[in-house]
């Protein structure tokens, strides 16, 4: 039991970071498409980035119930 916990632990950790990883590589994009004159684009892109990073706020709280 204890050994599956960690395990959880563990995966949502790598998630967090994942998500932020693809946040970053998105706000990158944005910032592309934004140059090629494709404002639209780059304000969807934008809004995919902030809510990868509220599901790591909702992963963040699960990791710390987790921990009690």
């Amino acid at each position: 039991m204890v050994e599956k916990l960690e395990k959880l632990k563990v995966l949502i950790n790598h998630l967090k970071e994942h998500n932020e990883d693809h946040a970053k590589e998105i706000t990158e994009l944005a910032q592309t498409a934004k140059e090629l004159g494709h404002q639209e684009v780059h304000d969807l892109l934008l809004q995919s980035a902030e809510e990868l990073r509220a599901s790591n706020v909702s992963l963040a709280k699960a990791t710390e119930l987790l921990a009690k």
